[in-house]
């Protein structure tokens, strides 16, 4: 009779624990689903857009402009207006953290990308500011407009989503498929050429901010070029400006982070 007591409780525990992270998964995946809506909305707005026949410039809506080369050495390579930053600008609007636009060419890889007082809210907050575990793709807060190294963060989200296909520029195979990275601010477009894929700890050099002069930059990009996964032929002697995309692992303080440097003039 005791062990049969025992033996209930131990069915109704695992009953309980069970429905507690059976709660927990649906809740999680409905707040998933209601972020992929969201770049979903985002996507069919930015299909639209592509449609209109713009006449003019696109005005600087927002102060927050951290990715906009401000000498002449990194040149647009497209006439203003243009598509990617019409849809900045458009999201400046109604979400003024936007900062500037990252796409990849013919990938999923088309998303605003934030500014925040930290590096924590975007982390698991929608553009819209709505906790989500997708969170949104973030810019360093220490991000200004004299910054030389650019750091954007984002989730290694399954299915590709977010940063969550960075992973597969470990082959080079799909570094030679994907050689570039396409930034908008609100008044230019930028190509730049990726230069360096690697795994580095978080925290760790390959997150350096400051650097004293042009010298000690180029000496950071020799070092990211030297401890690529694969060699990647750029042309980098005067580069002046260096673009990082970061991701997690799943491998406790390791990162994965692919770079690349302004084009230019």
């Amino acid at each position: 009779m005791k062990k049969s007591k025992i033996f209930r409780c131990f069915y109704i525990l695992i009953l309980i624990i069970f429905i507690i992270f059976g709660t927990a998964l649906v809740i999680r995946l409905a707040e998933l689903q209601r972020g992929n809506e969201f770049y979903e909305q985002i996507e069919e707005t930015d299909k639209l857009l592509s449609t209109v026949s713009v006449t003019h410039s696109p005005p600087m809506t927002s102060s927050v402009q951290p990715a906009v080369p401000k000498d002449q050495e990194c040149e647009p390579i497209l006439p203003t207006p243009h598509e990617l930053s019409l849809r900045l600008s458009d999201f400046i609007d109604e979400y003024s953290d936007a900062a500037i636009w990252l796409q990849i060419p013919d990938t999923p890889l088309d998303y605003p990308v934030m500014l925040g007082t930290d590096n924590q809210f975007y982390l698991n907050h929608l553009p819209n500011g709505n906790k989500n575990a997708l969170g949104s793709l973030f810019l360093d807060y220490r991000t200004n407009e004299d910054s030389v190294h650019l750091i954007v963060y984002g989730h290694n989200g399954s299915g590709g989503k977010m940063f969550g296909l960075l992973k597969q520029y470990e082959l080079q195979d799909y570094f030679l498929e994907h050689k570039t990275l396409t930034v908008a601010t609100s008044d230019a477009v930028y190509v730049c050429p990726i230069f360096s894929v690697r795994r580095v700890e978080a925290g760790g050099n390959a997150y350096r901010l400051e650097f004293v002069d042009n010298n000690s930059l180029m000496d950071y990009i020799n070092q990211a070029a030297a401890e690529s996964l694969y060699q990647i032929d750029v042309e980098l002697e005067d580069a002046t400006k260096v673009l990082t995309l970061s991701t997690c692992t799943g491998w406790r303080n390791q990162r994965f982070i692919v770079q690349a440097v302004f084009p230019i003039k």
